[in-house]
């Protein structure tokens, strides 16, 4: 090998990140190993005491990573497609470890696809999930005060959540000494609020020529930001979104219709993508 002082920058890079996924590929092996060398006591032909000294000395492995390891490998005995995809070594164990809470055998095969198509925290999000609910679009959902217990929040916990300032309080506290039903009046300003956004995506929707171009227009950004905020668009997450996501292909739609995108936060972006191609996969067979 050249010196690596007389390598490029791009080129030092570009072998790091090779050798740093070949060194996780073939750790990740080891790891799926280990239950059998525990099983067969192979260890003590090389001397060492146990499975664990064997596990540090040869990879470098905590003690906490051997038991995950060991542990894992009997939560999986009856899920094949998930315990195949570990010992291949292309899929972390931390990744595999974090969908055992939600796997059953009946699942595991849609698990093993999304482990392999997403990033670890979105993973993790995915996990978190699917134990509250199952997905649901972002643009069909709304957040409300009913719903599932998960969803149910106590009137005062949301008044202290939204704080509202001096002037808002003592707005409120008028219009209730006059007789006015308060609640009443603030759902109907979120209602027209909601009339408003609809009738703005419409017009907008309406007047957008079809297009290559994937770059979302700042008057769509703009609907957009006024419906969802700065926030996820998936219920329950408070993450900052990162990407507006179109919920229909565009590129079959070649079109950035309102109706049609919602802003997620990097995870919920890569989930919504995977199980884009979920459902592709599915209309081709």
């Amino acid at each position: 090998m050249n010196d690596v002082r007389n390598l490029s920058d791009k080129v030092l890079l570009e072998q790091c990140e090779k050798f740093g996924r070949e060194a996780l590929l073939w750790r990740n092996k080891f790891r799926a190993l280990l239950p059998e060398i525990e099983r067969r006591k192979l260890y003590v032909q090389k001397g060492y005491r146990d499975v664990y000294e064997f596990g540090k000395r040869l990879a470098g492995l905590s003690d906490a990573q051997v038991a995950e390891s060991l542990n894992l490998a009997v939560r999986l005995e009856d899920k094949p497609v998930l315990k195949r995809l570990l010992e291949s070594g292309e899929v972390s164990v931390n990744k595999i470890v974090r969908v055992m809470s939600i796997a059953t055998v009946e699942n595991e095969s849609e698990l093993a696809e999304k482990v392999q198509l997403l990033s670890l925290s979105a993973v993790k999000t995915f996990v978190r999930d699917m134990k509250l609910e199952d997905w649901v679009d972002p643009t069909l959902e709304r957040a409300s005060l009913g719903g599932n217990s998960e969803c149910k929040i106590e009137i005062a916990q949301v008044a202290n959540e939204f704080g509202f300032n001096e002037e808002v309080a003592a707005r409120l506290k008028e219009l209730k000494q006059k007789g006015i039903d308060v609640n009443q009046a603030l759902l109907e300003f979120l209602d027209q609020r909601e009339e408003e956004i609809t009738h703005a995506k419409e017009e907008v929707a309406t007047s957008l020529p079809e297009t290559s171009v994937r770059y979302i227009p700042v008057r769509v950004r703009k609907i957009i930001t006024q419906e969802y905020g700065t926030k996820c668009a998936k219920t329950g997450c408070d993450k900052p979104s990162r990407e507006i996501h179109h919920t229909a292909r565009f590129s079959l739609t070649k079109s950035h219709d309102p109706n049609l995108l919602a802003p997620l936060c990097k995870e919920h972006h890569q989930i919504a993508h995977a199980i884009d191609v979920r459902v592709q996969e599915m209309r081709r067979r």
